[in-house]
């Protein structure tokens, strides 16, 4: 049972890998949630020196246990999460993402994340202005 549920949380990785590529394609002028790309998994979309910055949102507790690999977590309500090819792509143009101040997934490698005690807007702003960041300034994560 164990491997179908991995399987399972492998595929739906795959489609919110896409969805993220495509929306990294389009130009977000200002911060926004999607709604939801995947069951539980939803799209934040922010910009920094003009080039689109996206992080997925998750909540399933099961998700988080996947990405995390430790059933100790689920506690926690949600999880932001970037890869790591996106954060090298944006520090070739300029922005900063701080990987230091994310945990890096033992079970999704090339995945970093954050959890999350309250997944509101305000905390997801506040927590990309502390991670991303231009050569020039911080990060403006428009309201």
């Amino acid at each position: 049972m164990a491997l179908q549920v991995h399987a399972k949380f492998l595929d739906k990785l795959n489609l919110v890998k896409r969805a993220s590529g495509l929306a990294r394609d389009e130009k977000n002028l200002s911060f926004a949630l999607t709604g939801e790309v995947a069951n539980k998994v939803r799209l934040v979309l922010s910009e920094a020196n003009g080039e689109s910055v996206v992080f997925t949102l998750w909540t399933s507790p099961t998700d988080i246990v996947e990405l995390c690999g430790d059933g100790a977590y689920p506690a926690s309500p949600a999880l932001l999460s970037i890869d790591k090819e996106q954060a090298r792509d944006l520090e070739r143009r300029g922005v900063v993402v701080d990987l230091s101040q994310l945990v890096r997934s033992e079970a999704q490698p090339g995945t970093y994340y954050v959890l999350l005690d309250y997944p509101s807007r305000e905390q997801i702003q506040h927590l990309l202005r502390h991670l991303v960041t231009t050569q020039n300034s911080s990060m403006v994560a428009a309201a």
